[in-house]
């Protein structure tokens, strides 16, 4: 092909990719600017009301709750999955049938479907005839109210959001681990270095950065929870299992305020920007790099 049509070509479609990220991200990125300093219902015409949404947030105490949960929430989520992760990546970074095939196992909760997955575990925490029940039962244990209880709701869903996003991240520490040179290993085996020392001095330094990688992913996306609110507590008991993304929706496709919902959303962009910028600065600390 002549250079002059490869440069059209190249012309074109970097214009429709352009086109249809101006129409599907900066165009609704504007108009939620928009009408987060507007009285918006969806339906009359939004009248500007300039910082009252912003203002009225600070005293909404549905808010702050919501605030809370989501914070409680993903300080329990983002540990546990960086840890459980690293340690079955760990486990399963061999190349042997087994490994291959626990492997398969751990990356259906991947490819299903969260809604199917937010159905399976109501039955698992069913008061009546759900497994953990049963299981509890068996030791001679009393039932738990998994989803109704205040003290334990919020706990249930964090318990499904650590075992949701494990597989994704196991794969990610995966990569990372076959990243490291083997001859690092090898060096240290000739020294006499035992498997735990080659663990804490080799292993996870230079694993450093794809635990930042999850870390950042993972708080983001915990911090963005939705689907199980939604799907199993619909924010209840009262206000225990409210999050910030659900309580927005409430807001916004619920009870039609538009525009105090898009403030909220605002909000929260700004603190999930504010904590990753946090931890990509604390992370040149703790971070190990190697060519």
């Amino acid at each position: 092909m002549p250079k002059n049509k490869q440069i059209l070509w190249f012309l074109v479609f970097s214009f429709l990719s352009l086109l249809l990220l101006i129409v599907t991200f900066y165009i609704p990125m504007f108009y939620a600017v928009w009408f987060a300093f507007t009285d918006y219902d969806a339906i009359s015409k939004p009248s500007f009301v300039g910082m009252a949404n912003f203002l009225k947030v600070i005293n909404d105490r549905i808010f702050w709750v919501s605030l809370k949960n989501t914070l409680i929430y993903t300080s329990t989520v983002v540990p546990f999955v960086s840890l459980i992760s690293f340690l079955i990546a760990l486990a399963l970074n061999e190349n042997s049938l087994i490994s291959r095939l626990v492997r398969t196992f751990y990356l259906l909760p991947l490819v299903t479907s969260s809604v199917a997955i937010a159905f399976v575990w109501r039955w698992i925490y069913n008061p009546s005839y759900g497994i953990l029940n049963n299981i509890l039962g068996f030791l001679g244990f009393q039932p738990v109210q998994w989803l109704v209880s205040p003290k334990t709701a919020l706990l249930s869903l964090a318990i499904l959001g650590i075992w949701g996003s494990s597989s994704y991240y196991i794969l990610v520490y995966l990569a990372g681990l076959q990243n490291i040179p083997e001859e690092l290993y090898e060096a240290a085996r000739i020294d006499g270095a035992s498997t735990w020392q080659q663990l804490v001095h080799i292993t996870v330094p230079l694993i450093s950065p794809t635990t930042f990688f999850v870390v950042v992913t993972c708080f983001i996306s915990a911090f963005q929870v939705f689907d199980p609110v939604f799907l199993l507590t619909n924010g209840g008991p009262g206000y225990c299992t409210y999050t910030v993304t659900f309580y927005i929706y409430q807001n916004g496709f619920v009870w039609f305020k538009m525009g105090y919902g898009m403030a909220m959303s605002w909000i929260l962009s700004g603190l999930v920007m504010i904590v990753t910028m946090i931890q990509f600065v604390a992370q040149k600390r703790w971070g190990h790099y190697y060519a």
